[in-house]
């Protein structure tokens, strides 16, 4: 995973917060965006692209879906976590 000043990172807020980042993202000039999640957010992640395509941006691309895991060690012991990273393009047309 790899973040940088155009990722958002989805964590525990509602799904419209991060909605609102990425719109703001695009609107700012940012063509391409990549919305971050790990564990229990990744479905929140979805919703959030799936909330953008269906209400905001029709046209709105999936470039690519990258689903790993982290492993880490927590009082102890080994855990791992799942994660996804989503890249998103805007059309042209979008301002």
């Amino acid at each position: 995973m790899s973040v940088d000043d155009n990722s958002v990172i989805v964590g525990q807020k509602s799904t419209m917060n991060y909605v609102v980042a990425c719109v703001t993202l695009f609107n700012t000039g940012t063509n391409v965006i990549k919305v971050i999640a790990r564990g229990r957010s990744i479905s929140t992640a979805i919703e959030t692209v799936e909330m953008l395509r269906k209400a905001f941006i029709k046209e709105l691309k999936i470039d690519n879906i990258e689903i790993g895991s982290q492993t880490f060690e927590k009082m102890g012991k080994t855990r791992t976590i799942s994660t996804i990273e989503m890249t998103l393009t805007k059309p042209n047309k979008f301002h």
